[in-house]
């Protein structure tokens, strides 16, 4: 089968191409995702390509950038372990193992152990792919704010990935306002922070077209705490579903979820009930406001946030 000896990339390391390979065999072994005929059914028979990506970020100093099709071969041993193992994992369904099998771009950031970033990092590709697929890793005892506004502009079905793998005692702030430009979307968030680290997520979401937020984040230990800011506005003749779920376990382990939503009707914007998934006791919460189709949005939203500005400029 041709799919299975042919890399995507130009430059790909001999682990990257077996483990697609092995999620092209294993794919129909795993259980079901939610919707996912909605994307295997339009990638099916597409020849497999890399996407074009402008404004990916290159530096290397106090922290490192690249395209994650470059750091696959510069950071080969970091990846082999990390890339979709520990916080979106390829295992967890067919939907997934595909897109492992088919990641086309994205990007890779790397910061050292006990870095403190003043200034943000800051994101805006603009990406053709189908499948692509971001990597941040953070070290221990660090601080970062990354903020990402990109543009994916390929027509048909994308599901785009984003891992962040927070150390121990680090500090991350993460900030997304991506631009779906196609038929659906399935945008996945998701996180594995280590004992004593804290995650804030600011997430913002008003694609004309179907999307679906996939928020996670494992909390391996004690003081661990998760929080995010989530606004979905959802423009007339489109759909938004968000499905957030955190495991994990630990003494004062924290997970708090604040969601702003709006639609013309309810029917138009799904949100799941916030939830344990691994049935472990967890402390988390969560604060749903379902805002009027009449109301200002952006007047509801906290003030001097990064999301209402995002809004404000939309």
């Amino acid at each position: 089968m041709a799919e299975l000896n042919s890399a995507i990339w130009q430059q790909e390391p001999g682990w990257l191409q077996k483990k697609r390979q092995l999620a092209t065999m294993l794919r129909d072994r795993f259980p079901k995702q939610d919707d996912q005929d909605d994307w295997l059914g339009s990638w099916q028979g597409e020849q497999r390509r890399a996407g074009q990506s402008t404004g990916l970020v290159s530096h290397d100093g106090d922290y490192v950038a690249q395209p994650l099709s470059q750091a696959v071969n510069e950071y080969s041993e970091m990846l082999q372990e990390n890339l979709m193992e520990k916080a979106i994992f390829w295992q967890d369904g067919q939907l997934n193992a595909a897109h492992l099998s088919r990641i086309d771009g994205g990007q890779f950031i790397y910061v050292p152990d006990g870095t403190a970033l003043t200034a943000p990092i800051e994101l805006a590709p603009t990406m053709t792919g189908e499948n692509p697929h971001n990597v941040f890793i953070v070290g221990a005892g660090s601080q970062v704010t990354i903020q990402e506004t990109a543009q994916l502009t390929n027509p048909g079905s994308v599901y785009a990935g984003t891992e962040i793998l927070v150390g121990t005692g680090a500090t991350v702030t993460y900030r997304q306002f991506n631009h779906f430009a196609g038929q659906r979307a399935l945008q996945a968030v998701h996180v594995y922070q280590a004992q004593g680290s804290q995650f804030h997520l600011a997430y913002g979401q008003s694609s004309a077209t179907d999307v679906t937020t996939s928020l996670y984040s494992f909390l391996d230990g004690q003081q661990t705490k998760w929080t995010a800011d989530v606004a979905l506005q959802v423009p007339a003749g489109a759909h938004q579903e968000c499905r957030p779920v955190l495991d994990g376990y630990g003494q004062e382990t924290t997970g708090r979820l604040y969601v702003w939503g709006q639609s013309a009707t309810p029917a138009d914007l799904k949100l799941d009930h916030f939830k344990v998934g691994s049935g472990e006791p967890l402390d988390i919460a969560e604060e749903v406001k379902r805002l009027a189709p009449d109301s200002a949005f952006n007047d509801l939203l906290p003030a001097a946030s990064w999301l209402k500005n995002k809004f404000e400029r939309a």
